[in-house]
């Protein structure tokens, strides 16, 4: 059995006790097609679901087109948008909404001797703004977003370490430190795989459990001599 086949029937037996007794666990998938338009423009389609627990229900999707362009070969100014739809809380059907957000991603190699393989540290920063959303949620309003996130980037299969903070511009909106596992399946196909703990203020909404994974697929002119070391979004 492959490294990630064990991580993934480890991970298994370990969220299935946890999903049957806690309505706060949730499952959030991510998936992400990246198109080379350019040597420095890329087109990103991203899409994302929650349910509760593995085969629960829906709680919200998400899917847009972001435009990357990198104005440094490991410096890229990103910008998009997406629609998203969830359940009204307070009448039967749905809540539509939308977010605008632009900001600047950046990724490093930190190659310092010791004992420890070389790294990449990736960092973003965005500024979001939301309009609309189901009754009885936070509508019209802007958000600021900063992740860092750690792995390294030699391994076919690396421990992935991450922590973003969110803010109003009057406020503390709520953090996501999270772990999982990042695997390189082949020169375009990379996926990750962990665990988000999203703690949000009290007035924001809920603090959750979050089990998630990432798949990405890169579509490139040329080989890639970067990857996996670009950030998926």
């Amino acid at each position: 059995m492959t490294p990630f086949r064990r991580f993934l029937l480890a991970a298994l037996i370990w969220a299935a006790p946890g999903a049957a007794r806690a309505e706060d666990v949730q499952m959030w998938h991510w998936w992400t097609n990246e198109v080379d338009l350019s040597r420095r423009f890329s087109l990103v389609l991203h899409g994302q679901f929650r349910t509760v627990r593995p085969l629960g229900e829906f709680l919200q999707g998400r899917t847009g087109p972001i435009l990357r362009f990198y104005v440094l070969p490991k410096t890229a100014l990103v910008g998009g948008y997406f629609y998203r739809r969830e359940p009204n809380r307070l009448s039967p059907g749905w809540g539509d909404s939308h977010r605008y957000f632009g900001g600047i991603e950046n990724y490093q190699f930190l190659d310092e001797p010791g004992a420890l393989p070389p790294l990449l540290l990736e960092t973003r920063f965005l500024t979001e703004r939301f309009q609309g959303g189901p009754a009885g949620t936070l509508t019209n309003y802007t958000r600021f977003r900063h992740r860092n996130r750690l792995s390294f980037r030699e391994w076919k299969v690396s421990p992935l370490l991450g922590y973003e903070v969110f803010a109003f511009a009057d406020s503390f909106w709520g953090q996501r430190p999270h772990a999982g596992v990042r695997w390189q399946a082949n020169p375009k196909v990379m996926l990750d795989v962990g665990y988000y703990w999203d703690g949000r203020a009290a007035r924001v909404g809920a603090r959750r459990h979050l089990l998630f994974t990432n798949l990405l697929i890169r579509f490139t002119r040329t080989p890639d001599p970067d990857f996996p070391n670009r950030p998926a979004f």
